[in-house]
């Protein structure tokens, strides 16, 4: 449209000029402008001429400008309006110029995106749909060539355009030449022309592109009048039908987002994305334990209800599950679904067969615990999954000092109950005590997992204080002393705590709860986490994890701190056997299928690990340090463009994150742009200025840019501060460039690596 642009540029003289075109659509024409006042590129989109006429175009200018208030990270930004006089009239507004590609430009150019690239796009959305929900403003046009990708990031754009459109024009469906809304991703109610439209027409429309996103298709496709009638009368097609390796979780969210009644779906767009963000998303097709390894019957203890209404007494309902799970694990024969599988069901409703068939489990127990001042009263129900039926229930009423002796005498009823069936081959003997008779310091034991396990500072140092306190009202309890260590070990990383200080602390504790009983797993593991990463005393590190894997063969925790033992001691194709044996265990821990994505990079195979981290992503988006391996195994994979995408994302969670940052200067160099990698690298020694910053971060940057005597000063401080990195310097790739130089070959070793 030369003419157009001719009319803009006399228009906008002196304040923007007016370049080339650079899109079109049925409403409007995009250009690339410069801002004068500014000094920066921008985009600039004017209104088909003679769309708006009147107070049609008043009204539109007026809304235009409470757009513009819209200020969130997920949309793209409105800098100014305005219009230009005519016959007729030219209406624009001027955005930023983005560099990237629309999200319908990567899905022509790439087709469908891996699972937890498309799930973060699907989430950014929703969070600025429901902040504009929030704020009064439906979108009403959502889809792939309104997502744009700048940076890795996913921006919303023409926010509200749709809706200004259709109230200025004074229809719902239809202004003048132009179709609001896009009949690929309107909701029922939309096609229907409904004239009350709410924020649940922009979430069916995004379940419509992440259905896209996942198999290359809207759920519906056709002539736009048959996609309208199928929008209000068919039922949309599973994506697992044309993508069978997607967990049924993520279909169940995107099925519930296209309900055909508004009401079914979530109640608002953060509903949405935070249904996409559960630990439940990671529970993929392989989270069915493999047979022949393990023989024996198969049981889960969902997480019993909190039927209290305080959430004061959520510990209780929690303890109780994971003491249940400890105590069935200690019978030979009957094989447990670990902690984090069964809790990745809490709160979730699924019938017995389909618990059954998601962890692989011949048995579900399940049940409510009910707290009325020092009274508890706790239903249970054991269920055969394969046919759906009950096998046991029972009903207890007990004083909440009782609570001990209530799960050893539920858990050897429910051995008994089942005798002759499917735990016939269990043995008779009595289950290990691993409580403390003293109820006070048990119930504060309880409490005390209850805090470690939120795995942030604030719970981490709840559960020290905690632990300690079960600790004086029992000195000789040997699981609040692991429980202690555990928490120490864990602070070093959630609360900043010195190396030092943490790993010494957790070493003498753990150390006194072996004294108190040398049989507890849990014990010997941590101390051999200890013992290999802080004090590098590998021969003492071996013994203790061989120990504790021979007291608890199923404790993946074990597993998979003794796969990262096995790759430093050069052994990284045993390692990943190690890690995936862990993952069997425990398959719906992020952190166990991070560890085992991520030793495959040491095996020299990081193609083969980015799927397993690719999970760990989706099973807790908010990780920044999956995010990081990710993007780490990406880059040396060589697949540069996913690398970028999750890096950024790590970088989003903590912009100040150094290894994020130094992940991302070995990027820079693997692609070439060295002036780049050097103002990162730049960038985290400025850091180390006013903060601490990790001598394993500086030495990684160093290296990648080949600066070798930087790095040895690095390694010399982080040897001196025994960094974990120390540890893989024989599997270490990024060491490959210095295996020959003697100052190297003397660090490894002062290591006792040689």
């Amino acid at each position: 449209m030369p003419g157009l642009r001719a009319a803009l540029s006399a228009g906008l003289a002196g304040r923007y000029t007016v370049d080339d075109e650079i899109g079109r659509g049925g409403m409007a024409v995009v250009y690339r402008a410069t801002d004068h006042r500014h000094h920066r590129p921008v985009a600039l989109k004017v209104l088909r001429p003679g769309l708006l006429s009147g107070d049609a175009a008043a009204r539109f200018l007026r809304e235009i400008r409470v757009l513009a208030g819209l200020v969130h990270p997920h949309i793209v930004p409105l800098y100014d309006s305005g219009e230009l006089p005519g016959d007729p009239p030219l209406l624009f507004f001027v955005m930023p110029y983005l560099t990237g590609e629309s999200l319908r430009d990567r899905l022509v150019r790439g087709g469908p995106l891996p699972l937890d690239r498309a799930l973060g796009i699907a989430r950014g959305v929703a969070s600025a749909l429901d902040y504009a929900h929030r704020h009064g403003v439906v979108h009403r046009d959502i889809k792939p060539e309104n997502i744009f990708l700048h940076e890795g990031v996913a921006l919303v754009t023409d926010f509200g355009i749709a809706r200004l459109l259709s109230e200025a024009g004074g229809d719902t469906r239809t202004g003048p030449g132009i179709v609001v809304g896009t009949p690929a991703y309107m909701s029922p109610e939309q096609a229907a022309g409904e004239e009350v439209l709410d924020g649940s027409v922009d979430q069916y429309a995004l379940a419509c592109v992440l259905h896209e996103m996942l198999t290359g298709e809207p759920p519906f496709t056709g002539p736009a009048r048959a996609l309208l009638t199928r929008q209000i009368t068919a039922e949309p097609p599973s994506v697992r039908e044309r993508r069978p390796d997607l967990p049924p979780a993520i279909d169940n969210v995107i099925l519930r987002a296209l309900a055909k009644e508004r009401g079914d779906r979530y109640p608002s767009a953060a509903a949405f994305a935070a249904a996409l963000s559960t630990p439940l998303a990671g529970l993929m097709p392989d989270l069915v334990l493999e047979p022949g390894g393990d023989a024996g019957s198969c049981l889960v203890v969902l997480p019993f209800e909190n039927a209290s209404g305080d959430p004061d007494s959520e510990y209780l309902s929690d303890g109780l599950t994971e003491e249940l799970i400890a105590a069935f694990g200690q019978i030979p024969g009957v094989r447990v679904a670990s902690r984090s599988s069964s809790f990745a069901l809490k709160g979730v409703r699924r019938d017995a067969r389909a618990i059954g068939k998601l962890l692989g489990v011949e048995m579900i127990l399940e049940g409510s615990i009910r707290r009325q001042g020092d009274r508890l009263r706790i239903t249970a129900q054991l269920s055969d999954a394969t046919r759906d039926v009950s096998l046991w229930t029972g009903r207890y009423d007990r004083e909440k000092a009782d609570l001990l002796g209530l799960q050893e005498e539920m858990a050897q009823t429910i051995v008994r109950t089942v005798r002759g069936g499917p735990l016939a081959s269990s043995e008779t003997r009595p289950l290990p005590r691993r409580a403390s008779a003293n109820s006070a310091a048990y119930a504060l034991y309880l409490k005390g997992r209850y805090a470690w396990n939120k795995r942030t500072a604030a719970g981490i140092a709840e559960a020290i204080d905690l632990f300690e306190a079960a600790i004086r009202a029992d000195p000789d309890y040997a699981l609040a002393w692991s429980g202690l260590a555990d928490a120490y070990a864990l602070g070093v990383d959630y609360r900043a705590a010195t190396v030092g200080e943490g790993m010494r602390r957790a070493a003498e504790l753990a150390t006194r709860a072996l004294e108190l009983d040398e049989t507890l797993a849990e014990a010997h593991t941590s101390l051999a986490w200890v013992t290999f990463i802080y004090h590098w005393d590998w021969t003492t590190a071996g013994t203790h994890f061989r120990r504790a894997i021979e007291l608890d063969p199923r404790y993946a925790t074990a597993r998979q701190w003794h796969s990262w033992y096995l790759a430093a001691m050069g052994l990284p194709w045993e390692a990943v056997a190690e890690g995936r044996q862990a993952v069997r265990l425990d398959p719906a821990s992020p952190s166990i299928r991070r560890s085992a994505g991520w030793l495959y990079y040491y095996a020299r195979d990081p193609a083969a690990g980015v799927d397993d981290l690719r999970h760990a992503v989706v099973m807790n988006p908010e990780s920044q340090e999956s995010h990081m391996l990710l993007g780490h195994a990406l880059a040396w994979a060589g697949q540069y463009e996913e690398a970028e995408v999750a890096l950024r994302e790590a970088m989003a969670l903590d912009p100040e994150e150094t290894g994020a940052l130094a992940t991302m200067v070995r990027l820079r160099t693997f692609e070439g742009r060295l002036a780049d990698a050097r103002d990162l690298r730049d960038r985290i020694i400025a850091l180390g200025r006013h903060r601490y910053v990790s001598p394993s971060d500086l030495a990684k940057a160093h290296l990648a840019l080949g600066d070798h005597d930087a790095a040895f000063e690095a390694l010399e401080r982080a040897f001196a501060e025994r960094r974990g990195l120390l540890v893989y310097l024989r599997v270490e790739p990024i060491f490959d460039p210095i295996r020959s130089d003697p100052r190297f070959l003397e660090l490894v070793r002062r290591m006792g690596l040689d």
